[in-house]
């Protein structure tokens, strides 16, 4: 069952070795499950909101973001963010280290890291380097981060929880335009932004080989400000993830 597992995932990151290099902070919760000694599965959906506008339909026009990383002016990325995402991965323990890999959407990433009864860091990164569809660094792609938890003492036998503290660049989907109007050419491209933050989870064992967590993370944009009106200000994003473990 292991060895099919292992194939399976290897597969499929082979199939989307093409896709968007959109990358999150995985779950801290299921990083810091112990398990069983099996391979652990983890499946995370989460809900993001911010403090921006969205464009409300096509008929509206488009809510620009402003970067000193693009080099025309005329050039603008689309206020585009799914709210909804949605990441799947496997992960193995050998004594405290865990090592495992997965799909962020269809991101294929992987992650590495150190994990106690009290503290854990969690590195993670795409390998989706090789798309050259974003415009400010045309020939790498790289998103990633680290995480640093810390789990409370005073956890219950079946119940575990943490605080967390991470540095990223995460990538995301959108559009880039040439400012013309806002039916103007756009092309698929992924936005990068450098991000730091900090979340909460709390997690636990429901059923022999069934574990879940409920995950808060906040996390402040330092690439990317939104623009109203010639008025600058900073970008706050909030998500809530559920995740399920399996073994």
């Amino acid at each position: 069952m292991i060895r099919l597992n292992v194939i399976l995932l290897i597969v499929v990151l082979g199939l989307c070795g093409c896709s968007l290099s959109i990358i999150h902070p995985p779950s801290a919760a299921a990083f810091m499950e112990k398990g069983d000694g099996d391979l652990q599965k983890n499946v995370t959906a989460s809900y993001m909101w911010r403090n921006g506008p969205y464009k409300d339909n096509v008929f509206q026009p488009y809510n620009k973001m402003k970067s000193s990383l693009l080099p025309n002016e005329d050039y603008y990325y689309e206020d585009w963010e799914w709210n909804f995402q949605a990441s799947f991965d496997i992960q193995k323990r050998f004594e405290n280290f865990k090592i495992g890999g997965g799909l962020d959407w269809l991101t294929p990433f992987l992650q590495l890291g150190y994990v106690s009864d009290y503290f854990g860091v969690m590195g993670w990164s795409n390998i989706c380097l090789w798309q050259i569809g974003k415009y400010e660094h045309a020939y790498v792609q790289w998103g990633g981060g680290i995480t640093i938890i810390e789990q409370l003492p005073f956890c219950f036998r079946k119940l575990r929880i943490g605080l967390t503290q991470h540095i990223s660049r995460n990538g995301r989907e959108s559009y880039m335009r040439d400012g013309s109007d806002m039916f103007s050419y756009g092309s698929s491209a992924p936005i990068f932004y450098d991000e730091i933050g900090a979340g909460a989870y709390v997690a636990g064992i429901v059923g022999k080989r069934l574990g879940m967590g409920l995950e808060f993370r906040y996390g402040r944009d330092l690439t990317y400000k939104i623009v109203e009106k010639e008025h600058e200000r900073a970008i706050h994003r909030f998500t809530l993830a559920l995740n399920v473990q399996l073994w």
